[in-house]
């Protein structure tokens, strides 16, 4: 990936272009106040726009995970430029790449469903609510599980949504889709087939974890526990369950209150109406 790289959802190329210029000397230890870097987008640009235009380009491309621009939010806050593209890639993945990822992750997804369900203790979850995609590109998780409250006469759903990567290859290319899935879900998790060239990526991902509160899990399965996968239907319920020994929870996933309304939304979007979907939802 080059500069040239426009974030999805930028209006103004040129802003973009020209932020990616301003920022070349900053670093995540040396930021560039927003007030200060949209004034110096507006001097060298023949046309600018108004400024909160600008503003809005500048916070969208900071959240694209393919972005070389970002941003510290708060009082001592500002943005900088990653000194190489976010990505980690010499060249852009393909849709390819994409695709075949997606094909091989779909062997992951039942056990990822199990994992929930026995190892989180989360009674409802499924493993087929990726082919619905019915929420758009940022709203499909691969893995869900629902934990009804009933109490009291208070009733309440938590959510847990979960994105699964058969490698850490493209990890820059998709950590981003889990971060999304925290408008509608409390706890967020993104879980990878770690493999022996993973140590270098990491510490890094972990980084961004931390960071954007999603949490993080391995698992540590051989070429074989992988194949086995392809055959789940067949493999016996003790099989299974031995497998649920090689994942590890690098970092637990933090709860965060959501809007009620995208909850309801996304319940809807999973064809829950009613109690009695949501009880025999995975089922």
């Amino acid at each position: 990936m080059d500069s040239e790289y426009i974030p999805e959802g930028v209006e103004s190329r040129e802003v973009y272009l020209t932020a990616l210029d301003i920022l070349k000397s900053t670093s995540e230890d040396a930021l560039m106040n927003v007030k200060v870097l949209i004034e110096r987008i507006s001097k060298k640009m023949d046309t600018p726009p108004k400024h909160y235009l600008v503003y809005r380009d500048l916070n969208i491309a900071a959240q694209d995970s393919l972005s070389q621009i970002r941003s510290k939010k708060g009082r001592n806050g500002g943005y900088f430029r990653l000194p190489k593209p976010a990505v980690g890639l010499e060249k852009t993945p393909t849709q390819k790449d994409i695709d075949k990822e997606k094909t091989l992750e779909k062997h992951l997804w039942p056990l990822v469903s199990l994992w929930l369900k026995q190892v989180k203790r989360i009674p409802f979850a499924s493993d087929e609510i990726a082919n619905l995609k019915g929420g758009g590109k940022w709203s499909n998780p691969d893995v869900v599980g629902l934990n009804p409250i009933e109490e009291l006469g208070f009733f309440d759903v938590e959510v847990t949504t979960v994105e699964v990567k058969p490698t850490l290859t493209l990890w820059r290319q998709f950590f981003f889709e889990a971060v999304s899935h925290k408008r509608f879900s409390e706890r967020v998790y993104f879980i990878y087939r770690a493999t022996n060239q993973d140590a270098d990526q990491v510490e890094e991902i972990r980084k961004y974890a931390e960071k954007y509160g999603v949490g993080l899990v391995s698992m540590e399965l051989t070429d074989d526990d992988y194949e086995s996968l392809r055959n789940w239907k067949r493999l016996e319920e003790d099989d299974r369950s031995a497998l649920l020994e090689y994942f590890v929870e690098i970092m637990p996933a933090p709860f965060e209150a959501i809007s009620v309304r995208d909850k309801i939304q996304f319940l809807k979007q999973l064809r829950i109406t009613t109690k009695s979907d949501l009880y025999t939802f995975g089922m």
